[in-house]
């Protein structure tokens, strides 16, 4: 009887020199099977033809079982835990393509990637090419893995950045869009617009929760779980991490005292903003006024 074999040789390690976006080689023994994988990459897994006429990759995310045909792939969503099992008696490859949800900022973050954070296993998504718009997106995947173990990744980034952008927007308009999941989120979104202005015009001030709840008309607890769940932070994390954004614009541009600065922006001294300050900057806001970089006054983390 043949037993699973867990011998793998992955050059997948989720990121490219430093970079939000990492594309790799999976190899995996006859009968093997790889490591459960977890992490904050959205994640697509080709099987690239094999030339093995019929043969087939079964993938399981989470309790559910995924199989995959030669040139069919699947999008995992971040933070879902997934491996792959091989049932051939040769061996077996696949491509790897992930990026972080960050690549996208702002609002594009907001309404294309966060989502995908909040219920995962409703976005997961196999590509099998039934549909045009399904090869459509496979035909740029493989452009994508072409890149593995290209070295040189200065010469070639822009472009994989502008495929990842073409791939997302393929995928986002045909299989995401005004979905009952993406519906969902919007609704909540909009259960939290009050609540996120009243912090974003009054962060300078000491704000309290039920405060904000009020905002959205709801009750503390109800406030406190529907945020969370739609930011993936609490409200106070959230409202800590703008006022030290907000706090960047006066360091640089104007010459008032750092103790100033911090209880314009809502610390009542200054031990507590230095500290918040270099949990998020990394840097302390001393060492970030000599940087001298130009910042606007109206970033959100939103």
């Amino acid at each position: 009887m043949n037993t699973k074999d867990n011998r793998t040789q992955e050059t997948t390690p989720y990121q490219t020199e430093g970079r939000r976006f990492a594309v790799g080689r999976t190899d995996i023994a006859p009968y093997g099977c790889t490591a459960r994988r977890l992490h904050e990459e959205i994640e697509f897994m080709f099987f690239a033809p094999q030339g093995g006429g019929g043969a087939w990759l079964k993938l399981l995310v989470e309790d559910k079982e995924f199989i995959l045909r030669e040139g069919e792939a699947l999008l995992i969503p971040p933070n879902l835990s997934h491996m792959a099992e091989w049932t051939g008696d040769g061996p077996c490859a696949y491509k790897t393509v992930c990026f972080h949800p960050l690549m996208f900022s702002g609002k594009g973050y907001r309404r294309f990637m966060q989502p995908l954070l909040l219920d995962g296993k409703a976005f997961v998504l196999k590509l099998n090419g039934d549909a045009e718009w399904q090869r459509d997106a496979l035909e740029v995947l493989a452009k994508m893995t072409h890149y593995c173990n290209m070295p040189g990744v200065d010469s070639w980034e822009l472009e994989f950045h502008g495929l990842i952008f073409i791939l997302w927007s393929i995928i986002y308009k045909n299989a995401y869009a005004d979905t009952p999941a993406i519906l969902a989120y919007q609704e909540l979104y909009k259960k939290m617009l009050g609540p996120l202005e009243y912090i974003h015009q009054n962060y300078r001030e000491d704000i309290k929760e039920e405060v904000l709840a009020e905002q959205g008309n709801m009750a503390v607890g109800t406030f406190y779980r529907y945020f969370k769940r739609l930011m993936g932070i609490t409200p106070f994390r959230y409202l800590s991490k703008y006022r030290i954004l907000q706090s960047r614009a006066l360091l640089v541009n104007t010459d008032k005292m750092i103790s100033e600065i911090a209880s314009l922006c809502g610390y009542n001294n200054l031990s507590p903003f230095n500290r918040e300050f270099k949990k998020y900057m990394g840097v302390t806001p001393s060492e970030y006024r000599r940087g001298g970089v130009s910042v606007g006054d109206e970033t959100r983390y939103s």
